[in-house]
Order: C-alpha cells, then sequence, then structure tokens
C-alpha cells in the first residue's frame, strides 16, 4: 500500500483525491515552490518514518517539477492531469444521468444548488461536477481558516458530497479499460 496519502485517495475516491490535490497545489504556491520549507513545515510532520519521509518529498517535488512544467502559478490554474480526472467524472455524470434513476434522484436534489454557484460564479464554471467540487473544498478552506460553515451552507454541500461520493464510488468501482465487464 502507497505511503502517499494522494495515491491512496486516487484508489479509494476520486473526488477526494482531486481535492487533495487542489490543496496541494496551493499549498506549493503557498510555500512560493520551495522545497526546503515544504519538507521542514509539511512533510516532516506526516511520519518519522525517513523512508516515509524520503517517498513524500520525491512526491512532492514531482509535483512542483509538474506545475512549473505547465506554469501553474496560482490557484486559478490546475495541473492538467487532476483536471482529466474532473473530465473523467463530468463523462460519467453525463452517462449516470442519462441511465441511472438512483444518480439523477441524487442531481435533481443539487441541481438548483448547482444552478445557483454556476450563475454565483458568473457563468465561468459551468461543469456541474466542477462545482461540486469547488464548493467542498471551498469548505475545506473555510474550516481550515477558522470559518463557521452556516446550516444552509451545510446543507448544499452535503448534496455535492451526496453527487461526488456517488460519482466517486461508481467511477471506483468501474471495470478496468481492457476487460469486459
Amino acid at each position: 500500500m502507497s505511503v502517499i496519502p494522494a495515491e491512496v485517495k486516487k484508489k479509494e475516491n476520486i473526488a477526494e483525491y482531486i481535492i487533495h490535490m487542489y490543496q496541494t497545489e496551493d499549498l506549493i504556491i503557498a510555500y512560493d515552490f520551495n522545497l526546503d520549507d515544504i519538507f521542514t513545515y509539511v512533510i516532516r510532520h506526516m511520519s518519522k518514518d525517513e523512508q516515509v519521509l524520503k517517498q513524500l518529498l520525491l512526491w512532492y517535488a514531482g509535483i512542483i517539477e509538474a506545475m512549473q512544467a505547465e506554469g501553474v502559478k496560482n490557484s486559478q490554474q490546475r495541473l492538467r492531469a487532476t483536471q482529466r480526472y474532473v473530465a473523467e467524472l463530468s463523462r460519467l455524470h453525463e452517462a449516470l444521468l442519462a441511465g441511472d434513476t438512483k444518480y439523477a434522484t441524487l442531481y435533481d436534489k443539487a441541481g438548483k444548488d448547482i444552478q445557483h454557484h454556476i450563475h454565483l460564479s458568473g457563468n465561468t464554471v459551468t461543469n456541474p461536477v466542477q462545482v461540486c467540487l469547488n464548493g467542498l473544498y471551498g469548505m475545506l478552506l473555510l474550516k481550515l481558516n477558522g470559518k463557521k460553515i452556516t446550516a444552509g451552507q451545510q446543507a448544499v454541500l452535503e448534496k455535492f458530497g451526496a453527487v461526488l461520493a456517488y460519482l466517486s464510488e461508481v467511477y471506483k468501482n468501474r471495470p478496468a479499460a481492457g476487460t469486459s465487464a
């Protein structure tokens, strides 16, 4: 089993992985891509095992390298690899809406809130899956900054979370490419 939290999340819950990657990218930006500082203030506190620390350091170095290669310099930009997973979830979302009544019901419950958030974004974010991810990531940031979440916000986030949890579960259990169902 991997010691890299993101790799574990990628296998278990793709939506959590995407949000984790957004957080990782923002952390790297906050530390101005300085791996020494990231090691000192973040990685060093994640384990006492030297091998684990080395693996984590290499993983963060790889993310920094990818971000620099792609020109990701602020939180308005994201790694292409992470956004490919968003695109995969979006395709899955469309397929499930067309043929999975349980998912369609979950999505219908969140639909008005998703549309409201699309409107709030000035229609800059129109992908329903991205809206749900942004909502949950925003909640995480608020909590990390000690801000309160209202009951109304919590209710919306629960709907977004239900949509993403269902998508993630179906994504996790889908047949691997090249195998028959």
